[in-house]
């Protein structure tokens, strides 16, 4: 299986460093190099309004400042990453607020807020979009049972039957809401994810490229949903799953950084930004993945 040469690692290591945002070089520090789990959460801090959620272009493709479930959910994520529990404050207010911006009617979050028309944006981030439940809703159950000490009991056993029946009765084969219900699938009791884990499976093969001549355009990737060989899913895609490294190895950008497949189409100039935000964020998921992968 190829690998990435110790001179590709050096390069996404100095455009992290040097060119990716505070956030990503905090991150990669943290994850590679042994560093300090409090910058990452000096610089997270940035992204949390008062109200406990995220935004202020956490996601870098919608730049509003008011918080989302969907900039929330990655907040949550990175704090999981750098194993944040439920004493740490970001924590419990990020939670708190997943809690208040609860939807009874649609079980579940409005992905985006409102604000979101008012700020630079990608041109598919609009208020009230037909966006399936899934996403982020599946994920945010996910967060919400990882930090199951801050939720109310009854609720939570409510959302995680919904959520199940859900996916079985009426998930789709967006990748999107798919790489929604693997984060799910991380969290859900044993009992729970044997419930789905047969749907899962099969949204997988509908939504995963395993065409390697469609890997250079905006697709989901198999390392995107199998992120290590101890993953449930890996079985599913082991085949292609040396391609897929090669693929990622042969497409890095010469100053040491993956780009992203997709544009704005609109707001070029802060696109450009953007564009550099997001540099960071594939290249260090990248090399998440093919550490895991050896």
């Amino acid at each position: 299986m190829e690998k990435l040469s110790t001179e590709q690692y050096l390069q996404a290591t100095d455009f992290l460093k040097s060119k990716a945002r505070p956030l990503e070089k905090a991150l990669f520090e943290f994850e590679f190099e042994d560093g300090s789990r409090e910058q990452v959460l000096e610089v997270l801090k940035v992204y949390q309004n008062e109200d406990g959620g995220f935004g202020n272009g956490l996601e870098p493709d919608f730049r509003c400042e008011a918080s989302s479930a969907l900039a929330t959910t990655i907040g949550l994520q990175h704090l999981i990453r750098i194993g944040a529990d439920e004493s740490e404050p970001m924590v419990q207010k990020a939670i708190q607020y997943a809690i208040d911006t609860f939807d009874e009617e649609k079980m579940g979050w409005e992905i985006v807020p409102e604000e979101v028309e008012t700020a630079p944006r990608a041109i598919w981030w609009n208020y009230g979009g037909d966006w399936p439940w899934g996403n982020p809703s599946a994920e945010m159950t996910g967060l919400l049972l990882h930090y199951k000490g801050l939720v109310p009991e009854e609720f939570l056993e409510k959302l995680t039957a919904h959520a199940v029946a859900y996916i079985n009765e009426e998930a789709t084969n967006d990748f999107h809401e798919l790489q929604c219900l693997v984060k799910l699938m991380k969290e859900l009791p044993a009992e729970e994810a044997e419930k789905i884990v047969a749907r899962v499976q099969e949204i997988a093969h509908h939504s995963v490229t395993t065409d390697p001549e469609k890997w250079h355009d905006y697709c989901l990737l198999p390392l995107q949903v199998v992120s290590s060989p101890m993953f449930f899913l890996y079985e599913d895609f082991k085949e292609i799953i040396p391609a897929n490294i090669q693929h990622l190895a042969s497409t890095q950008a010469e100053d040491g950084s993956w780009k992203p497949t997709w544009s704005w189409g609109r707001f070029e100039d802060i696109w450009e930004t953007a564009k550099q935000e997001w540099s960071g964020v594939l290249t260090l998921d990248n090399l998440r993945v093919l550490r895991a992968f050896d």
